[in-house]
Order: C-alpha cells, then sequence, then structure tokens
C-alpha cells in the first residue's frame, strides 16, 4: 500500500512538473510536405487585450468574433513548378496565388519557399517562384531569413538579417528587393483557448525591420521606390498546429502598432441556431467561407446524409445521401446571398456548421 502510495504522488508531481514547465519547439513542429493548415480570421474590434504575458500564463481569446476560413497549404519543392530551382528535401513551398496582376505585369503560380535548415537549426523563408508567360523566374535570398530559430523555448532572444531581391532580368519590368534585420523574443509561455480549442504554447513577439524598394522602367528612364516596411506579430506556438495558433499582426507606424489582421488555428467549434452540433464525428470542414460557388468537404463521409437549411430552418438543398463526388464538393451557386446552415447526419453522430453565400461569379 506504502508503494501504490509513493507511485501516485511521484506520478502527480511528475504531471504537475511537466505542466509547469514550457514546452521546447524545433524543425519537426513546422509545416512541411503536403500539409494542409486551416486558419480562421478574427474580427479585429473583438481580440481584448493580447499583449498581456507570462509565465504558466493563461491566454483567451475564446470571446473573439470569426469571420472567414482559409487554408495555408505546404508542398515538398519538388511538387511546385519551381522544382529546378529549390532542390532540396527540406524545402517547401508555400502557394499564395495562382494569378496576379501588377500594373501591366501579370504573373502566375506564385510560390514563397521556406526551408528546415539543420546548422545552424532554423526554419528560414528561402526564396520565392512566379511565372511570367508560362517562364518559371525564381528570387532567392541572399542572406535568409531566419523566422524561427531553434530550439526554441523561454525565455528567448535573438536578432538576424535577411536581404532579398528578385532577378535583374528584361522578362521583368520590374524588380523588387527588401533589406533589414528580424527580432524576436520568446517573452512568455502557457496555455491558450481559442474557438478551436486549447493547446500549451509559447509566446512570441516578433518584429520585422526591412526597408522595401521597387525598381520600374518607363521607356528608357529607371526610377527607384523606397519605403520603410516595420511589421510586428504576436504568436502563440504550440508542439502540433505548425502555424501559430493564433496570430496577430500590425504596422508599426511612428512607433505606434496599428493592427491590421489576427487569426487562428483551424475553424471554430462552435453550437448552431438549431441546436445540433458535433456529436461524436471526426472534425469536418467546409471551405471556403464566405463562398460564391462551390463549398469543398475536406472527408470522405459517403453513405451519411447532408442537407442545407436557412437560418429559419427550412431545407433549401438536399437531403441527399453522401456519395463519393458529393463527399468532396458542393455546387451552391444556386442559393439566394444570405446565412445557412450545412447538417450532417451518419450513424457516427450529427454535425452542423453556418456559412455565408455571397453573390456567385
Amino acid at each position: 500500500m506504502k508503494k501504490n502510495y509513493l507511485f501516485f504522488i511521484t506520478a502527480f508531481l511528475a504531471s504537475l512538473l511537466r505542466a509547469q514547465t514550457p514546452i521546447t519547439l524545433g524543425n519537426a513542429n513546422m509545416p512541411g510536405s503536403n500539409d494542409t493548415l486551416r486558419y480562421t480570421d478574427v474580427d479585429l474590434s473583438s481580440l481584448g487585450n493580447y499583449t498581456q504575458t507570462g509565465v504558466n500564463f493563461n491566454w483567451d481569446f475564446r470571446q473573439v468574433v470569426s469571420t472567414t476560413q482559409g487554408l495555408r497549404e505546404f508542398k515538398s519543392s519538388l511538387q511546385t513548378p519551381y522544382a529546378l530551382f529549390f532542390l532540396s528535401l527540406n524545402e517547401y513551398g508555400e502557394k499564395i496565388v495562382n494569378s496576379l496582376s501588377i500594373g501591366p505585369v501579370a504573373i502566375n503560380d506564385y510560390y514563397n519557399f521556406y526551408k528546415k535548415q539543420t546548422s545552424p537549426a532554423a526554419f528560414v523563408a528561402d526564396g520565392a517562384g512566379v511565372s511570367f508567360s508560362n517562364i518559371p523566374v525564381p528570387s532567392y535570398y541572399s542572406d535568409k531569413d531566419e523566422i524561427y530559430n531553434f530550439p526554441m523555448t523561454y525565455p528567448k532572444y535573438d536578432s538576424t538579417t535577411f536581404r532579398f531581391a528578385t532577378p535583374a532580368t528584361t522578362i521583368i519590368p520590374l524588380r523588387y528587393s527588401k533589406t533589414g534585420y528580424r527580432v524576436t523574443r520568446v517573452d512568455g509561455w502557457g496555455t491558450i483557448a481559442t474557438p478551436n480549442g486549447t493547446a500549451n504554447c509559447l509566446r512570441l513577439v516578433t518584429t520585422q525591420y526591412s526597408m522595401d524598394s521597387i525598381k520600374t522602367s518607363i521607356g528608357p528612364v529607371v526610377i527607384p521606390l523606397g519605403v520603410p516596411n516595420h511589421v510586428r506579430s504576436y504568436q502563440w506556438l504550440s508542439a502540433t498546429a505548425k502555424i501559430p495558433v493564433m496570430d496577430i499582426t500590425g504596422n508599426l507606424l511612428n512607433g505606434n502598432f496599428v493592427l491590421t489582421q489576427a487569426r487562428y488555428r483551424g475553424y471554430p467549434m462552435e453550437q448552431d441556431p438549431t441546436g445540433v452540433f458535433e456529436i461524436g464525428l471526426p472534425s469536418v470542414h467546409f471551405y471556403p467561407n464566405p463562398v460564391r460557388n462551390k463549398l469543398y468537404l475536406d472527408q470522405d463521409l459517403s453513405g451519411g446524409r447532408l442537407e442545407i437549411v436557412d437560418l429559419a430552418g427550412k431545407v433549401v438543398y438536399g437531403p441527399f445521401v453522401i456519395g463519393f463526388e458529393e463527399a468532396s464538393v458542393v455546387d451552391v451557386s444556386n442559393l439566394q446571398t444570405g446565412v445557412y446552415l450545412v447538417k450532417i447526419t451518419s450513424d457516427k453522430g450529427n454535425q452542423a456548421f453556418k456559412f455565408v453565400k455571397e453573390p456567385a461569379n
């Protein structure tokens, strides 16, 4: 009996010690090949006081108002159009946009590339790739931007420099460059709660001080444009989220912080207006939200029943039994603009969540 008593006391003290010890992060906790990471944007006016920090601190963002959802998708560099330019097994590309127009210039397949550097250990911004008239054009950091240095735990402070420039080529009528330094401070640790759940975390404040320059040609004249670009981000990192559990970003203008964006990892787990919520089902999400034409389902629920209802409870789509094709795409282009509820019923449980329908393209 005495042995059992001592065992339980030891186990309790060990668990208490773990709960009061900051986590340590490394490259294994960063995004990698085929990671699809979901996030939800936040109404900035609902944030509350996000500057507080401390040791074994509890940050509570459950009250934030969720707005739109999105995805960050990472691929091995070998699976991108720029495989020949970023040849590394530790290199990962994140597609930023399919196509983009900058004045008269049209670009396609814009990727940012990141590398899990081993010596010294760091997650770095390595370069970018864009295509002009189907010609891939890579750009590199001549001095890589160490976004996170490892091992990372509390307390930690580091400052690193970076330099980046697009190539000087006649294919591109303008040239962009930036140079500066990044200061990162781990100023707290504890737990963070968002509408998606709770996690153990480190709290970072990272500030990028850079000068961004653009050189463009109009006839024989080259016009250089340079502007300071100072950006600060409050981030909460966990061992499992791959991207920040919470990320609050803004600009530093004349020493003042101007909030521009806030988002948390994952989608909100909230009760819907009819009282039907997730029971027993694995986490199921549709995206994008708001939507114009098609909702995409991130999980195969073949055999379940799906229907869409308005906020008055009237069925406006379905019900139908989810087949393989319907499980991945739901065409909502014919719905009127407004707020609707997706309801999924299966032998494993029920789930419902809201989405906003915008005018179809």
